[in-house]
């Protein structure tokens, strides 16, 4: 099955054989029910087997799996750099939009003072205008003349 060292054992004769799981269950099964036992330890068998590599370690040391660890490790490697790169963009992108809505409320800034900029300049003009024709401003505010 799975287990390499026992099988091992068994093969220089050290310890005396042990029947397999789906051996003694299909020695078990009476006559009756022997297809449904078939489907059942071949599905079931697979499947244990399968448990059982993993959990004991003989699918690390398979030839196979062994020669593509440093095709899983570049993988593993692609995506750190893939998830570190989300990242990066996602705060870049953070960055960008702060940015763009610092340039929108200066642009809106630059557009008051240049109003009152051109109100001020419209008022000194207006003032020279009255200045050079002799009317001039008064200091305070206007006020009727009684007759």
């Amino acid at each position: 099955m799975g287990n390499k060292f026992r099988e091992k054992v068994v093969e220089e004769g050290l310890a005396p054989e042990v029947q397999e799981p789906d051996e003694v269950e299909a020695s078990t099964a009476s006559v009756s029910d022997a297809p449904q036992a078939e489907s059942r330890s071949s599905r079931g068998g697979k499947v244990a087997r399968g448990v059982g590599k993993v959990l004991g370690g003989d699918l690390l040391a398979d030839k196979l799996v062994l020669r593509q660890i440093p095709l899983l490790i570049l993988c593993l490697i692609f995506l750190l750099l893939i998830v570190g790169n989300r990242y990066r963009v996602e705060s870049l992108s953070r960055e960008k939009i702060a940015v763009q809505e610092r340039i929108n409320d200066l642009r809106e800034h630059r557009i008051q003072m240049q109003k009152q900029y051109q109100k001020s300049v419209k008022i000194s003009q207006i003032a020279e205008d009255l200045n050079q024709s002799g009317v001039g401003i008064t200091s305070g505010p206007p006020y009727e003349i009684e007759k």
